[in-house]
């Protein structure tokens, strides 16, 4: 899920630049990976860990995905 987080952030920055500051399509991109991630993982990590480890589990992975991403589409 990492990957595909990583990816969408990448595509969609790179396909929204052509309309907006890329600043602007980045945090679009981040926007629509974090939704995708709430759908396919939230409910699952939810019933095994609670609302603060879940937080501590996801911040990081977010983060190391987005700095990916920023890296990869520069």
């Amino acid at each position: 899920m990492w990957a595909a987080m990583m990816a969408v952030m990448v595509v969609v920055a790179d396909q929204l630049e052509r309309w907006m500051p890329l600043t602007i399509a980045r945090a679009l991109g981040w926007a629509v990976a974090s939704g995708l991630w709430d759908v396919a993982l939230q409910q699952a990590w939810r019933r095994r860990v609670g609302p603060l480890a879940l937080f501590a589990i996801k911040l990081p992975l977010w983060v190391s995905a987005a700095t990916s991403a920023l890296w990869v589409s520069d």
